[in-house]
């Protein structure tokens, strides 16, 4: 029986939570406000694909930077820089509304590197917090921390499309930035976990990078993620631009994306408890493959609201079950594999955003849709190259997750 939640538990569990309902909100903010500002600025496509690109950089550089500084600097240090960078990244969103559209969109593109740094950064710390604040039940937690950001994924486009139709989209990135400051002391005020300095990854090059089962992992992370930023951040654009659907239509089909991909973590993180993480990170590619499909025919409000929510739901537990099932081979590692493995994501999200900008030029969104495709069945070759987990890896998921 797991023991009952401490005192001692409950501040550092809601600061951590919260940094988490702060990484999703400002992670959606970029293509829930894609359309809004569009129209302010007149980007072109190729623009707005461009602007995650400084995301993607700044994320690998987070990401292998905060792999390294584990050790040196411990979680905590590394969490508040990356609420630091967070808040900064709503900041310079912000001031682009004041700008001409040349300035607005190095301003934006600095806004997505401060958010692609402190994600990739501040990644490690997060999941590294909790086997340590909750040994017990670490893989319940991971998944709640997972839907925590998947709600705020949810709720973003959501709140920012009603803002936007009254006129106060400025409201949202300084919103976020105070809520930024708010979680920052928070940190700053309760005492968190620290890890046992005998237990801490420093080493430049650790153990799990001398495997080739990591690296496999890293490039699942990839390639999903290439899907999933296929599916998010250009989800606006494509439905209200290439379909003729209403801007709020398009919003909610994006919220829909991300509330479908949250409750799928929850389901996830029952079926968990009777069925090996291998086979749900077999099907989950299929039906994303599925899901690719379905957008492409959308024409409808309720087409449009059902293929994204199938999208979420198709890939809601694959990285929060690539992250355990790699960490649980290396389990002194979790903080660096889960740094690694977001870098890999962004780099994901990253070349799925810009690929959509450059090409859209001779193709549609409808056929880049379906020729997408190819990342799903990517995914399956994989895993067909990688061959069956041992055993006790898998067992060691599975028995931590019915803890």
């Amino acid at each position: 029986m797991n023991p009952p939640l401490r005192e001692s538990q409950l501040l550092p569990a809601v600061a951590i939570y919260a940094g988490a309902l702060l990484i999703g909100l400002s992670l959606v903010s970029f293509p829930a406000s894609s359309d809004i500002l569009r129209m302010k600025h007149g980007f072109s496509d190729l623009a707005y694909g461009s602007i995650y690109l400084p995301q993607l950089l700044a994320a690998i550089i987070g990401a292998v930077g905060g792999g390294m500084a584990v050790g040196r600097y411990g979680l905590r240090v590394m969490y508040v820089v990356s609420i630091v960078c967070f808040a900064l990244s709503q900041i310079l969103l912000a001031l682009s509304w004041l700008y001409a559209p040349n300035v607005a969109l190095l301003l934006v593109m600095g806004a997505t590197a401060f958010f692609g740094f402190g994600f990739g950064f501040g990644g490690g710390p997060l999941n590294g917090f909790l086997p340590l604040l909750f040994p017990h039940r670490t893989n319940t937690a991971i998944v709640a921390l997972h839907m925590t950001a998947g709600a705020g994924l949810t709720l973003g486009p959501f709140a920012i499309a009603a803002l936007a139709e009254r006129g106060w989209w400025l409201a949202a990135p300084v919103s976020l930035a105070v809520f930024s400051l708010l979680v920052m002391l928070l940190t700053l005020g309760v005492r968190l976990p620290v890890t046992p300095r005998s237990e801490r990854a420093s080493e430049a090059w650790p153990l799990p990078a001398r495997a080739a089962f990591f690296w496999v992992t890293a490039a699942l992370a990839l390639i999903y993620s290439v899907a999933e930023g296929t599916f998010s951040n250009w989800a606006v654009i494509y439905i209200h631009e290439e379909k003729h659907l209403s801007a709020g239509v398009a919003a909610l089909a994006l919220s829909s994306f991300w509330g479908a991909l949250t409750l799928g973590r929850l389901i996830i993180s029952l079926l968990v408890l009777w069925i090996r993480p291998i086979p749900l990170l077999i099907a989950l590619p299929i039906l994303i493959a599925v899901s690719f499909m379905a957008v492409s025919f959308l024409d409808t409000e309720v087409t449009a609201l059902a293929s994204f929510a199938l999208a979420g739901l198709a890939c809601s537990g694959f990285f929060p079950l690539l992250v355990g099932f790699s960490a649980a081979r290396y389990p002194r590692y979790v903080s660096w594999i889960a740094s690694m493995l977001t870098a890999s994501m962004m780099i994901g999200v990253g070349i799925g955003s810009y690929a959509i900008g450059a090409l859209r030029t001779s193709l549609t969104i409808t056929t880049l849709y379906r020729y997408s495709i190819i990342y799903p069945i990517l995914l399956l070759a994989l895993f067909l190259i990688a061959g069956r987990p041992q055993r006790s890896s898998t067992q060691g998921v599975v028995t931590e997750a019915t803890r």
